[in-house]
């Protein structure tokens, strides 16, 4: 008998779907252009990273220390 599925499952599958689509676009395009598939893969990570839009993780840092400094 099988378990019945769970949203946890249908989720971790739909990931898989993604992962495994993803994947094979990047080896498309490494083929296409002839390069490694790590290189294509670190400039598609680094795209994606470059086009988030992340705010300073150390600007609190930088702002409580300046407060502790005496005047």
């Amino acid at each position: 008998m099988r378990k019945p599925a769970t949203d946890t499952d249908d989720a971790r599958d739909a990931s898989l779907r993604v992962s495994k689509r993803v994947r094979d676009s990047l080896k498309a395009a490494a083929a296409v252009m002839g390069r490694p598939l790590y290189d294509v893969t670190n400039e598609a990570i680094s795209d994606y990273l470059s086009g988030l839009k992340l705010g300073d993780p150390l600007a609190a840092i930088r702002r409580s220390s300046r407060a502790r400094k005496p005047g």
